[in-house]
């Protein structure tokens, strides 16, 4: 996945994140910020783990081949 896409999702998920806890809780605006920053890094992390593992197995798996 390209680095752009990974940054893209992790603000989706940031301001959407942001927006529900705003909707549905009085918590404050910082604790708010807070969490959706964190979920945001935990979507980041995962996706680019999982984007390093598809190269990585697309790049094994074609070297063998003449």
């Amino acid at each position: 996945m390209r680095p752009n896409l990974i940054v893209i999702a992790s603000i989706v998920v940031i301001l959407a994140t942001n927006i529900a806890l705003d909707v549905s809780t009085d918590i404050p605006m910082l604790i708010r910020w807070t969490v959706a920053v964190v979920l945001g890094l935990v979507v980041s992390f995962t996706l680019t783990k999982l984007s390093k593992r598809r190269q990585q197995t697309l790049t094994n798996g074609t070297s063998g081949r003449p």
